[in-house]
């Protein structure tokens, strides 16, 4: 295969990768009635708090993660507050139901790992995760 054929493919299958992550989460969440991005919110929340980290950590807009938060604060999946520190920086935590669809959202991502990753030795998993981190920093260098 030449370079050019295994670049193609490359980026095909990252894309039907993600294409196919998307769909999933769409699929099991349907019921939920929540945005691809109401959902990177919503599972961002395990580890960040604010709505600027949540927009630098998923490469996803302030404005689109603003409308975002807006739409699950007005259904009573997150709570919004203003930083202490930073007038200018809401703080947001999930309410009891976002927490019980975060926890949904964390068991889904598993569930769809296991099948992507499945036939995977855990050395191989890791070089993966190295080659994706290169990748990424190269692009954004």
């Amino acid at each position: 295969m030449s370079d050019v054929n295994n670049l193609n493919f490359i980026f095909a299958s990252v894309k039907k990768v993600s294409r196919a992550y998307a769909d999933f989460l769409s699929k099991e969440l349907e019921d939920y009635n929540l945005s691809p991005n109401e959902i990177v919110v919503l599972s961002s929340l395990d580890s960040v708090s604010t709505a600027s980290d949540i927009a630098h950590d998923s490469d996803v807009s302030k404005a689109l993660v603003s409308r975002s938060v807006a739409s699950l604060k007005e259904k009573g999946l997150i709570k919004v507050s203003i930083s202490e520190v930073d007038k200018r920086e809401q703080k947001l935590v999930l309410t009891e139901q976002g927490a019980r669809i975060s926890e949904l959202i964390d068991l889904l991502n598993e569930q769809f790992a296991r099948k992507a990753f499945g036939s995977f030795q855990e050395n191989e998993k890791r070089v993966l995760v190295t080659l994706m981190k290169i990748i990424v920093a190269n692009v954004q260098a």
